[in-house]
């Protein structure tokens, strides 16, 4: 088999692969639900060729730009991940994901998000990371939710002349994908995750003294596709109250029995309207896994989050470690998982406060660096 870089006339290929292997009748194609994957442009992505050039595995990697306060990650997502049933058992998805690493570490790229965990992904070094706020709301919760609300908003699904203001509160989020009106525009159309899960995609956008204080995409069983799933945040952003407002005015607005709800551990506000109305918190982790690219490139590309009186605090030895990591008068040694435990988890172990003299006497913790939670939007 000959692992390369896809080319745009293989794609259509690697999508009817992908829909042979992952999708019903029921389900719109993958081409459609992934543009940024069969649709680039200029793919990133790698497949597996036979003798007579076609393709009989594939893995979908996209390039993102996260921007988490003051720093920007270059980082891709690897999805899509699929093998010609009759050629399965001959190590080409583990080929393809190497091409994939080497790929990522050439671009520059610190991270790779993937939408897996099996042991493909596992063995090669991909991480669960970071943490997630599970919510589950009931009807009867999401009366409650409503009456706790002090502020009135006008909920309404989304019209299309919305979409500068909806880009705008995803731009003022402290840490999302970067990404234009028109792309965003794109993202609403696929309705990718939606469509993994059987549901149907709308968005509901809060107003309040005519400009918009909220929007929230919610996937929802519908008449389209059968489904299994409970109806599902997907993406939201604006004010944590008019989201709060949304989610209440969605489960009567489509009749729903439940609605699940995760959020990344820094929508700590919006968390807290949910629990007060008895939806009740379960901590899990980020949806997926996490591969370290280069160690010493991620650190360089978090260097705005990190204050000048903790510099040498955090270092690298090498691009895979070890990563030296002082705490006080003592150095604690990591890998690459206790570094994406410790800069992306909260609850992280080795995350101890460190005093010194150099910080004129206060203790000073390294915070967690919050990151986009990864089945929303860019779901790839």
């Amino acid at each position: 088999m000959n692992i390369k870089l896809m080319e745009p006339h293989a794609l259509k290929q690697a999508v009817d692969l992908s829909d042979q292997v992952f999708l019903n009748s029921e389900q719109p194609s993958m081409g459609s639900s992934f543009p940024l994957i069969f649709d680039p442009g200029f793919s990133h992505s790698y497949g597996a060729f036979d003798e007579h050039g076609n393709v009989t595995a594939f893995m979908g990697l996209v390039p993102f730009t996260i921007r988490t306060e003051a720093a920007q990650l270059k980082v891709f997502s690897i999805g899509s991940v699929c093998t010609d049933p009759d050629q399965r058992g001959k190590g080409l998805a583990g080929e393809l994901l190497e091409a994939c690493k080497a790929h990522a570490e050439r671009s520059g790229a610190s991270l790779i998000f993937v939408s897996g965990d099996r042991s493909l992904y596992t063995r090669a070094g991909c991480r669960h990371f970071g943490r997630v706020m599970e919510h589950r709301l009931m009807p009867e919760g999401a009366q409650e939710l409503k009456n706790k609300l002090q502020a009135e908003y006008q909920i309404r699904e989304m019209k299309s002349e919305d979409i500068f203001a909806m880009h705008e509160l995803l731009t003022k989020r402290n840490t999302a994908y970067m990404s234009s009106v028109s792309e965003l525009g794109r993202l609403l159309d696929a309705s990718a995750y939606a469509n993994v899960l059987q549901l149907d995609q709308k968005v509901l956008i809060a107003e309040q003294n005519g400009g918009i204080a909220a929007f929230a995409v919610i996937g929802v069983p519908g008449n389209r596709m059968t489904t299994s799933a409970p109806a599902t945040l997907i993406e939201w952003a604006g004010e944590a109250e008019a989201a709060a407002s949304i989610l209440s005015e969605a489960i009567p607005l489509y009749g729903l029995t439940e609605l699940l709800i995760s959020l990344a551990w820094q929508d700590q506000e919006l968390s807290d309207y949910l629990e007060s109305a008895g939806a009740a918190k379960n901590h899990i982790q980020n949806s997926g896994t996490i591969f370290l690219v280069n160690g010493q490139e991620l650190l360089r590309q978090l260097a705005p989050l990190i204050p000048e009186e903790a510099a040498g605090m955090l270092q690298a030895e090498g691009d895979h470690g070890p990563y030296l990591y002082k705490q006080g008068s003592n150095t604690i040694e990591l890998d690459d998982e206790g570094l994406i435990s410790l800069l992306f988890d909260p609850e992280s172990p080795h995350r101890v406060t460190a005093a010194g003299s150099e910080m004129g006497g206060q203790d000073f913790m390294l915070r967690p660096i919050p990151l986009p939670y990864t089945a929303g939007l860019q779901y790839i």
